[in-house]
C-alpha cells in the first residue's frame, strides 16, 4: 500500500523535530567545547573553522524545520487542496527549504574534504579527486534549485528526476570516499607504530567514531536514493531527516573526540602518581630540540613512515575530528 502524502507529511516534521532537537544539545555542546578547548591551545584562540560550520549548520537546521512547518499551515490551514499544495515545487517555501537542504550538504561535505586534508596533510592524491566531485555537487545543486524555481505548478520532485539523483548520488561518494581515506590513514598510523599509546589511547576509537559517523550518514543517503528512485513520497521523510542528521554527526564527532580524550586523561593523571620519571615529547612535524619537562605528565612519540612527520596519537585523534 502506497504511503499517502498526508502521512508522510506528519511523520516527517514529527521526526524532523525530534532530530532537531538533539542537534540543538548536541549544538549547545559543541560550542561551549569550542570555546572551552581553547585554553589548551598555544594560541588560545577559537578553531574558528569549527566554530563557523557549527553555526551554519544549525541555521540552515532551523530554516529547514521552519520552512517545513509553514508548508504543513499553508497547506492544512490556507489551502483548499492540501494533497497539491503538499508537493508543488515551485512554492516559494519548497524553494527555500531545498536551499537550505542543498547548503547543508554542502557545508556537511566541505567539512568531510577539510578533515581529509588535515588528516592526510594536504596531500593532494587524496584530497584533489574529491574536491572536484565537491565541486560537480555545487553544480548540480544549483541545477537543481533553478529547475524548482522554473517548474510548473503541476510538477513534482519526480519530473526533475536526472538533477536530483545526480545531486544524491554525488554526496554519497564524497561522504564515502572520505569517510574510508580518513579512517584507513588513522588505520595505517596505528599500524606502524603498534604498541605505542599516548595518555593510554591509540588510534582505533578516533578511526571508529569517524567510520561510524560516516556510515550513519552514508545509511541515511542510500536510503533516501533507494526510496526517491522508487518513486515514494516517503522520500520527503528521509529527505527532511538527512538534513538534521548532518548536524548531528558533525556534532557528535566533537563530543564524542573531546570527551573520550578527556576520559583517558584522568586515568592517565591518576597513573602517573606512581611514576618516578617522564618521557620526553616531540613536538608535531618539527625536529627535535630541547623541551619543558612537566614531572606530572607522560608523553611518548610516534613516528610516520614515509612522510617525516612526528606527532602523537592524541593530536592525530584531534586532527581526524577537525579540532
Amino acid at each position: 500500500m502506497a504511503v499517502s502524502i498526508f502521512e508522510v507529511a506528519l511523520v516527517s516534521i514529527f521526526l524532523e523535530s525530534f532530530l532537531y532537537g538533539v542537534f540543538a544539545v548536541l549544538f549547545a555542546i559543541s560550542i561551549f567545547i569550542l570555546f572551552t578547548s581553547r585554553r589548551k591551545d598555544s594560541n588560545g584562540e577559537v578553531n574558528k573553522p569549527m566554530l563557523v560550520t557549527c553555526l551554519a549548520l544549525f541555521t540552515f537546521s532551523t530554516v529547514h524545520i521552519a520552512t517545513d512547518l509553514r508548508r504543513l499551515l499553508d497547506a492544512f490551514i490556507r489551502s483548499d487542496d492540501p494533497s497539491t499544495q503538499l508537493v508543488k515545487i515551485d512554492d516559494t517555501t519548497y524553494i527555500v527549504k531545498s536551499a537550505a537542504y542543498t547548503a547543508q550538504t554542502w557545508v556537511g561535505d566541505g567539512l568531510m574534504i577539510y578533515r581529509l586534508y588535515l588528516v592526510w596533510n594536504g596531500d593532494k592524491r587524496a584530497v584533489f579527486p574529491i574536491y572536484l566531485c565537491f565541486l560537480a555537487s555545487v553544480g548540480v545543486g544549483i541545477g537543481a534549485l533553478r529547475g524548482f524555481a522554473g517548474a510548473s505548478s503541476s510538477s513534482t520532485i519526480f519530473q526533475l528526476h536526472n538533477w536530483v539523483v545526480s545531486f544524491f548520488a554525488i554526496t554519497l561518494v564524497v561522504n564515502f570516499a572520505c569517510t574510508s581515506l580518513i579512517a584507513a590513514r588513522l588505520l595505517y598510523i596505528h599500524r606502524t607504530t603498534q604498541g605505542v599509546k599516548v595518555f593510554g589511547r591509540s588510534l582505533i576509537p578516533a578511526a571508529t567514531i569517524i567510520i561510524e559517523s560516516g556510515a550513519i550518514y552514508s545509511v541515511c543517503l542510500i536510503t533516501l536514493l533507494v526510496l526517491f528512485l522508487s518513486g515514494s513520497y516517503a522520500q520527503y521523510i528521509a529527505l527532511d531527516a538527512v538534513t538534521q542528521i548532518i548536524g548531528v554527526v558533525f556534532s557528535f564527532v566533537i563530543v564524542r573526540v573531546v570527551l573520550g580524550i578527556s576520559s583517558e586523561n584522568r586515568r592517565f593523571n591518576r597513573s602517573t602518581l606512581r611514576s618516578s620519571y617522564p618521557r620526553i615529547p616531540q613536538s608535531l612535524g618539527q625536529p627535535f630540540r630541547p623541551v619543558n619537562v612537566n614531572i606530572s605528565t607522560m608523553s611518548h612519540t610516534n613516528a610516520i613512515p614515509d612522510t617525516g612527520v612526528e606527532e602523537t596519537q592524541s593530536d592525530f585523534a584531534h586532527k581526524s575530528s577537525g579540532l
